[in-house]
């Protein structure tokens, strides 16, 4: 199973962070090399990725910072994306993300969530005024 770990630390205050990543519809806003757009349909939300219209849903705490943004083709069939919002100071925030192979997932399909991940990393940098990104180089895929 592939596990790739990144983390941002952003130039904001925590609960900025937490309240924009926390809001399911400005996914297409930090995430939209992946996330085209995103409609609530019938009680559930519904987006355009770059892998295919996909159902999604997102369980929040604001105490702890923790997010956690669930998408696949049914809710059978989820894939989680555990996000920990986390205060370094007053004025500095770390974001922590897991990609987290599928059961049935190709390394080139994980490849790819983790390659747009990076890309909105970068974009929560220029969203937030600065920061950095401390990504682990990325392991060789297909070892378990």
């Amino acid at each position: 199973m592939n596990i790739h770990p990144l983390t941002v630390t952003v130039s904001a205050p925590r609960d900025l962070v937490f309240n924009f990543l926390a809001d399911i519809e400005n996914l297409p806003k930090w995430a939209g090399a992946w996330c085209e757009r995103l409609a609530l349909q019938r009680g559930r939300w519904w987006a355009l990725t770059s892998e295919g219209e996909q159902v999604m849903d997102m369980e929040t705490s604001a105490g702890t910072g923790v997010i956690d943004l669930r998408a696949g083709v049914s809710p059978e069939r989820f894939r989680l994306l555990p996000i920990r919002v986390v205060a370094l100071s007053t004025r500095r925030t770390l974001i922590s993300f897991l990609v987290i192979e599928g059961a049935d997932e190709s390394d080139t399909a994980f490849t790819r969530r983790r390659d747009w991940l990076q890309t909105a990393a970068d974009g929560l940098l220029r969203r937030f005024g600065g920061g950095e990104v401390h990504a682990a180089p990325p392991a060789e895929l297909g070892r378990n």
